[in-house]
């Protein structure tokens, strides 16, 4: 068991060796790719960067034009429907000028109709009267002119024209 505590110079010396040797190895043959690929790498990701914030100022101002774009939209619309209300308004107006205007002319046809039924309703009833006052004065003559003959010969009179 000492044996194995001290320690072996030969093994130690060929340890020391292969460390070396793959150390020179890994050296010439690894960390050169190793290293240029991870330069490539950081190189790759700094270019990506750069790209992403062109891109994120190339949207900005993509936004902002849009934004500007549809204000003016807005704008044209609002005016549109201005004008839209401003036209039926005067559409509105004129149609109740129209309306009152026919309105007036038929009241005022109504009326004159009314007052020539009314002119033929009282030439009629005048006709009438004056049938029935010539009608009563005949039979009034030919009877004897007594007051109480009278108001029989009127009674019948009424009672025939009723009877029309």
């Amino acid at each position: 068991m000492e044996n194995l505590l001290k320690p072996d110079y030969g093994v130690l010396l060929l340890t020391v060796c292969n460390f070396l040797l793959l150390v020179y190895l890994l050296k010439k043959f690894a960390w050169g790719p190793i290293i240029g690929a991870l330069e490539k790498r950081e190189n790759q990701i700094e270019s990506d960067k750069q790209n992403a914030a062109a891109a994120r100022k190339s949207a900005e101002e993509l936004k902002k034009e849009l934004d500007e774009r549809l204000a003016q939209i807005s704008s044209e619309a609002a005016k549109q429907m201005a004008a839209a209300v401003k036209t039926g308004e005067a559409q509105k107006e004129q149609l109740l000028a129209q309306a009152k205007e026919q309105s007036d002319r038929l009241l005022e046809q109504a009326k004159m109709q009314i007052e020539a039924e009314k002119n033929k309703a009282l030439a009629d009833v005048r006709k009438e009267i004056s049938t029935l006052s010539v009608l009563a004065a005949s039979r009034v003559v030919e009877q004897e002119i007594k007051p109480s003959s009278a108001d029989k010969i009127i009674e019948q009179v009424l009672q025939e024209v009723k009877g029309k």
